[in-house]
């Protein structure tokens, strides 16, 4: 297993661990229409390729060194002092391994000069919730903006400061 900067070329790859773990996370939480809305929209191969290249970004993913993807990870630089982990995803069948907090890590380390790190976690994803928990990200708040969307799905707001990070 490995961590490298994703590619164009592996955009679709990426796209289809995105659907396959959307589709395995929430589709008894929100439904499979709502699992394929957010995945047509935020996870299409058009919308990672803007995320591979926007500026001030990271865009990792987890290599098991056969040609499979097996994690992502996608975060860039919002405002000065706080970066926004925008995506953070392991493939169902590879979770509790380490990937994620591996990937995670890497995210920590690409903006040496922030000083938090964001995200947002859909409240019905207790699993997500208690990871990021357990990595140090405190609670600050909640919304149900989904942006061009119009989701009304609650999602609660963490950060996480990276002042004095160390590995």
């Amino acid at each position: 297993m490995w961590l490298r900067s994703a590619n164009k070329d592996d955009l679709k790859a990426v796209h289809q661990l995105l659907v396959k773990t959307w589709h395995a996370t929430f589709d008894d939480v929100l439904g499979v229409e709502t699992a394929n809305k957010v995945t047509g929209e935020y996870h299409s191969v058009a919308a990672l390729t803007r995320n591979l290249a926007k500026p001030y970004s990271e865009f990792v993913v987890a290599d098991d060194g056969e040609g499979n993807l097996v994690g992502m990870a996608y975060a860039s630089q919002s405002k000065d002092g706080i970066a926004e982990l925008h995506q953070l995803y392991v493939d169902p069948e590879q979770q509790v391994q380490g990937i994620g907090t591996m990937l995670l890590a890497e995210i920590e380390m690409a903006f040496p000069d922030v000083e938090k790190l964001a995200l947002e976690v859909i409240a019905k994803n207790q699993k997500a919730l208690d990871f990021y928990t357990r990595k140090g990200f405190e609670k600050t708040g909640e919304t149900n903006d989904w942006g061009t969307l119009k989701l009304d799905i609650p999602v609660i707001k963490m950060e996480k400061s990276l002042t004095g990070w160390s590995m």
